[in-house]
């Protein structure tokens, strides 16, 4: 099977789940969030493993328990309280156990719970924040994805048919300037598009502020976990996504689109 019938594959069982969830949010979308956390916990420590640095499982999870109370919790008291204790929990199961390179552990610990999880759990947020008229029945999370998609698959065709100039070789040698561009051009479709078909009103800034987010910050995304993998001296984070390789390889981009669409959420909404 090729690896463009694998991705197809993929694509077919992986964007109906991820759309659903997005459009039912609540509890659905939190238990989305909350397997999706765990299965890029799995990959992260195989970067740490690669590294020499033993992750703790366990005490990580306190924390990441912490993080998301605080964002299912909308701040709450009690949930940034829980949060408190959780991280400082974290922090001394990892300074007290008898594993060597504490520093270290925390420091992975760290960049996984902000860089990894802590995006995927502002999905929840981005699901309440929709607005009918302007994002449609999608919603934000939902127009998140499709343009997310949209760049991935433009970047993918359009580097296959037109890459000649090299965007990042340090990080990725299979990445062109023609295929970021074709990525960016592909997510600046879908905005019109649904206001033509009459399905939303988007505003004059988000016609190109989206694109730019998917097409730019995503694309970062990409080039910063393929870093990761040179410098761990991995191919893929796994193999659990045929086609893909694994979670991060999957959600790399939107690692980083989505809390700067939020923050683009939160500036724009009066």
């Amino acid at each position: 099977m090729s690896n463009l019938v694998q991705r197809l594959l993929a694509a077919a069982i992986g964007i109906p789940v991820l759309l659903l969830a997005a459009n039912y949010g609540g509890y659905w979308l939190m238990a989305l969030i909350g397997a999706l956390q765990l299965l890029l916990l799995h990959e992260w420590r195989g970067f740490a493993n690669a590294a020499g640095v033993p992750l703790g499982t366990a005490a990580l999870l306190f924390a990441l328990l912490g993080f998301d109370l605080f964002i299912f919790g909308h701040g709450a008291k009690t949930a940034t309280g829980e949060t408190l204790i959780a991280v400082y929990v974290w922090v001394l199961l990892v300074v007290f156990q008898r594993e060597r390179r504490p520093l270290l552990q925390l420091g992975y610990g760290a960049l996984y719970l902000i860089y990894a999880a802590l995006p995927i759990a502002l999905w929840y947020h981005l699901a309440e924040y929709s607005d009918a008229i302007r994002h449609s029945r999608l919603g934000a999370l939902g127009i998140l994805f499709a343009a997310t998609w949209l760049c991935d698959s433009g970047a993918y065709f359009g580097g296959r048919l037109l890459g000649r100039h090299k965007l990042y070789p340090q990080a990725s040698p299979n990445k062109t300037v023609e295929g970021a561009v074709s990525g960016l051009l592909f997510a600046a479709l879908l905005l019109p598009a649904l206001q033509m078909l009459n399905l939303a009103r988007p505003l004059p800034y988000d016609y190109w502020i989206l694109p730019l987010i998917v097409g730019i910050a995503g694309q970062i995304g990409d080039l910063i976990e393929s870093l990761m993998k040179r410098e761990a001296g991995i191919k893929d984070s796994s193999q659990i996504i045929p086609g893909h390789g694994g979670f991060l390889d999957r959600f790399d981009s939107l690692l980083v689109s989505s809390p700067l669409f939020l923050a683009y959420l939160f500036l724009s909404t009066p």
